[in-house]
């Protein structure tokens, strides 16, 4: 089983059908904006400004995050909460919001809406992990404290930086019947993307 585009449009098509227009939905509210001329002039006129990057890259990730396209994998850790009856954390494991920063730098790459809402998509892929996992993956994330903008760990890599395996788990309805398989913790994400990543790489 992979992490990657492809495989976010595959889950994409057995979610129910309130779920997909959901998703359908939100990724046209979101190609209007990216469209709108004065969203370009504002990106192009603001770059290196965190407080209008924050602005105009938040509402892509605010709505990307009321969707979820599950991946079908789960953290050992939140397979044991599940057992537990309690709640894991859904992680949004394309990082959303810098997905979106690419995107507007990369903006005829996606005028198509078609492009666009494949990535729309797979940006609403989500992994069953902890709550402290999920903290974990955001330490290896993305850092704009400080005066530069930085990674610490490339997409692809980012669970493999937290130290944290992948299962695939079985398809029975209860959890305490549902085996697990683990699989490539690797997230195949886009070429383009990863090219993009690594200006902003840590060093």
């Amino acid at each position: 089983m992979t992490i990657s585009l492809e495989s976010a449009l595959e889950h994409f098509e057995n979610l129910r059908p309130a779920s997909k227009r959901k998703i359908e939905t939100y990724a046209k509210r979101c190609y209007l904006d990216f469209m709108n001329p004065e969203t370009t002039k504002a990106w192009e006129e603001n770059r290196g400004d965190k407080d209008w990057e924050r602005a105009l890259t938040r509402p892509w990730y605010d709505l990307v995050h009321s969707c979820y396209t599950p991946t079908g994998l789960i953290t050992q850790g939140a397979y044991e909460m599940k057992m537990r009856k309690g709640t894991p954390t859904k992680d949004h494991c394309f990082r959303p919001q810098f997905v979106y920063r690419f995107m507007l730098d990369n903006r005829s790459q996606f005028e198509d809406f078609e492009v666009f809402r494949k990535w729309f998509i797979m940006c609403t892929s989500t992994i069953f992990v902890t709550g402290k996992e999920n903290d974990n993956l955001s330490l290896g994330g993305t850092n704009n404290r400080g005066d530069d903008y930085e990674i610490v760990a490339s997409t692809d890599q980012q669970y493999i930086f937290a130290n944290l395996p992948l299962y695939k788990y079985s398809g029975e309805t209860r959890w305490n019947k549902k085996t697990l398989t683990e699989v490539s913790n690797l997230i195949e994400a886009p070429q383009a993307l990863l090219d993009y990543e690594k200006k902003f790489i840590r060093s």
